[in-house]
């Protein structure tokens, strides 16, 4: 039997979030990082650029299932996740910084 292919991406804040280490779930590089991302302001990213998405406030990255930060679920994307978070990401720390 075929395995089944995902069609969504899932994104979790911590993978955003520059107190974790990459062993800790963070997926991006830690200058591209940011303190304590938010599943709001990611949603409000993906929005501005009229990416389909759904957060899901009350769920938990399997690596800290003890905190509740939720997640975005999005569409597939061409390209690769790793170049779509790091996308976010720059956009993440450019609004930071307003």
């Amino acid at each position: 039997m075929a395995g089944r292919e995902r069609k969504t991406w899932i994104i979790f804040p911590e993978y955003f979030d520059k107190k974790l280490s990459r062993s800790d779930c963070r997926r991006v590089p830690k200058k591209l990082a940011v303190k304590s991302p938010d599943i709001k302001e990611i949603g409000d990213i993906l929005d501005s650029w009229e990416v389909p998405n759904r957060i899901e406030e009350h769920q938990h990255h399997p690596s800290t299932w003890y905190e509740r930060n939720g997640r975005v679920i999005i569409p597939k994307r061409k390209g690769s996740k790793q170049k779509f978070l790091k996308k976010i990401s720059k956009q993440l720390k450019n609004h930071r910084k307003d």
